[in-house]
């Protein structure tokens, strides 16, 4: 099995069959994930919907998103949770915090 297809399934394992929904959010929400699924859902889509998007992903794009992944899974979901509702929410001045 190629490592680039390790990394894919590392990919779905870490966060599309976890059950924790904190792990989804800081993924799917990351801007380097956001970007990299933009251009990969763009692409499944021309392709007629074969497969997934991640299908689609250059080796870096992989590699980018399997660290995100390991990353994630390796922090705490309450500290996940507190760092997005910190990013989102506006603080004293107004203003939304930027990552």
């Amino acid at each position: 099995m190629s490592n680039i297809l390790k990394m894919k399934q590392g990919i779905v394992r870490l966060i599309d069959e976890s059950s924790e929904q904190a792990y989804k959010i800081a993924f799917y929400s990351n801007p380097d994930v956001s970007r990299i699924l933009e251009r990969l859902i763009a692409e499944w889509e021309r392709n007629n919907r074969k497969g997934i998007p991640l299908d689609y992903a250059t080796e870096e794009e992989v590699e980018v998103m399997y660290n995100i992944a390991v990353k994630i899974s390796k922090t705490p979901p309450q500290a996940l949770m507190s760092t997005y509702l910190s990013e989102i929410m506006p603080s004293s001045s107004g203003e939304k915090k930027k990552r």
